[in-house]
C-alpha cells in the first residue's frame, strides 16, 4: 500500500480535492444528467473557509475520496461519500464512513444521524452502516422519458391548480406534514415529523441547489374553496433538457381524488413545453402507494441508492 492516509478536509490540500470534485461532478452528469457544479461551488466555498466537516483518503498526494457531514443542533447528515475506482476503492469507503460515523456518534450532541448516498461505483455500503446501528432502506431515482408519449391517467381535478405562491409556503409545510404521518419518509427524514422541519425543507428546496434549480414556472398549487391550498408539485432544473420533481404532496382529505394526477400531469406538460426531455424524482419503495403510482405514470427505475438512520 502506497503513502494512504486520512486526512481532515481542514487539513488536506484543497487543490487535489477540488480536482476529485471535479470528477465527482463529471459522475453526476454522466449517470444522472444532473448538473452538480452549482452544489459543488458551494462545498469548495465552504471548504476554502475551513467551514466543512468531513475526511480525505490521500495517496502520494492525491484525493482518492472524501465524504462530509453536517451537523444541525442534534441531528448529523452524512452528505456523501465519492471515491475513486481503484482495486482500494473498499477500503477507502469504509474507512472514511466509518470516520465520519464515529466522529458523529461520539459527540454527545449528536442524537440522530441520517445519510442517503447516491454511489458512484460497485461497493455495497450497507454492512459499514448497519454494523453501526443503523436503519437501511432502499430508494430508488427514478425517470421518465418526456420525449415518449408518457401514460396520462384521469387528471381531472377536483379543485382549480394555479402556478406556485411562495406566500403560502407554511399552509404548503403543514400539507407536508399530514401526507407523510406515518410514512417511511418521515423515519428516514426527521424534517417530515414537524411543521417547522416541513417549512425548513421547502425553504432549502427552494433556495439551494440540492435538489436542482427551483422552477415556479413547473411548480403548481391546488386550490379549494376559500383558496386554500390542499396540495403542491415542486419542479427543478437539473441540467439542459432534465428536470427534477423533488416534491409533490396532497393533503389526506384530497388523497385519491385525481389531485396528484391533475398536478403530475400538470407539471409533466410544462417540462416538456419548455423543451425538457427527462424528469426524475425519488421514492421509497416501502411507501408503496406512491411507487406503484410512479410506475403506472410510466417512470422507471434508472438508479438504486440507500438511506441509512441511526438513533441514540
Amino acid at each position: 500500500m502506497l503513502d494512504l492516509k486520512y486526512l481532515p478536509i481542514s487539513c488536506s490540500d484543497p487543490s487535489t480535492l477540488f480536482t476529485l470534485m471535479e470528477e465527482e461532478e463529471k459522475a453526476w452528469m454522466n449517470e444522472l444528467g444532473w448538473n452538480y457544479s452549482p452544489v459543488r461551488q458551494i462545498l469548495v466555498s465552504f471548504i476554502r473557509q475551513n467551514l466543512l466537516p468531513g475526511y480525505v483518503a490521500m495517496q502520494n498526494n492525491k484525493a482518492m475520496g472524501y465524504t462530509y457531514f453536517l451537523m444541525n443542533q442534534s441531528k448529523g447528515i452524512i452528505g456523501a461519500i465519492y471515491v475513486k475506482t481503484t482495486d482500494l476503492s473498499r477500503e477507502i469507503t469504509n474507512q472514511l464512513l466509518s470516520l465520519t460515523i464515529s466522529g458523529l456518534k461520539d459527540s454527545p450532541r449528536i442524537r440522530r444521524v441520517e445519510a442517503q448516498i447516491m454511489p458512484f461505483n460497485d461497493i455495497d455500503i450497507t454492512d459499514i452502516f448497519t454494523t453501526n446501528g443503523f436503519r437501511h432502506y432502499p430508494r430508488c431515482y427514478l425517470s421518465l422519458n418526456l420525449n415518449e408519449e408518457f401514460r396520462k391517467p384521469s387528471s381531472v381535478s377536483p379543485v382549480k391548480i394555479v402556478r406556485w405562491d411562495s406566500s403560502s409556503i407554511s399552509r404548503m409545510a403543514d400539507i407536508l406534514l399530514k401526507s407523510y404521518l406515518n410514512q417511511a419518509d418521515a423515519v428516514i427524514c426527521a424534517d417530515y415529523r414537524t411543521a417547522s422541519g416541513c417549512e425548513s425543507y421547502l425553504r432549502s428546496i427552494l433556495e439551494n441547489p440540492g435538489c436542482g434549480v427551483f422552477m415556479p414556472e413547473v411548480s403548481f398549487m391546488g386550490l379549494e374553496e376559500g383558496d386554500e391550498p390542499c396540495g403542491f408539485i415542486i419542479g427543478c432544473r437539473l441540467s439542459d433538457g432534465v428536470g427534477m420533481i423533488p416534491q409533490i404532496a396532497i393533503h389526506p382529505s384530497y388523497q385519491g381524488k385525481k389531485l396528484g394526477n391533475a398536478l403530475m400531469i400538470k407539471s409533466m406538460e410544462q417540462f416538456r413545453r419548455l423543451g425538457f426531455r427527462r424528469i426524475s424524482l425519488t421514492v421509497t419503495p416501502e411507501n408503496e402507494k406512491a411507487y406503484e403510482w410512479y410506475g403506472r405514470l410510466g417512470f422507471k427505475t434508472e438508479k438504486n441508492f440507500d438511506a441509512f438512520v441511526w438513533e441514540r
